[in-house]
């Protein structure tokens, strides 16, 4: 499936610090429903990936919340409230807990030891055929 994000560098001079304002708006788009997630999911990862938009400042999620097609007031009223904010850290709490993570990408699949970092397509593909040979 190809979901039409293209990479491209950034060139802005305000690269992100974080991404906690883009992981509360996925979950506060999450609460409307799987489709809804999906899209905003999605436009999250096209927004800061082929468009250079700064996940990181609060005032970009919304616009791409309004891209994505969300009932505004709701997520608005969601997102303003901050309560999403303690899920995506209990999350994140749980993550290196669980699984060790340290690092994104950290990619986890079965037993196998995680990917950690960007690595070639062929490392998913090795780990693939491995779990599943």
């Amino acid at each position: 499936m190809d979901v039409g994000i293209t990479f491209q560098m950034w060139t802005r001079p305000d690269f992100p610090q974080w991404s906690l304002p883009a992981l509360e708006a996925a979950k506060c788009a999450e609460l409307q429903g799987p489709e809804a997630f999906e899209r905003m999911h999605l436009g999250l990862f096209r927004a800061f990936f082929s468009e250079g938009v700064n996940i990181g400042r609060a005032e970009e999620v919304v616009e791409v919340a309004r891209r994505s097609g969300l009932d505004m007031n709701t997520f608005l009223k969601d997102y303003q409230e901050g309560s999403q904010r303690r899920v995506v850290l209990g999350e994140h709490v749980e993550a290196v807990r669980q699984y060790g993570v340290r690092a994104i990408p950290t990619v986890v699949m079965g037993e196998a030891p995680p990917i950690v970092g960007a690595v070639p397509f062929q490392e998913y593909e090795r780990l693939l055929t491995r779990l599943l040979g």
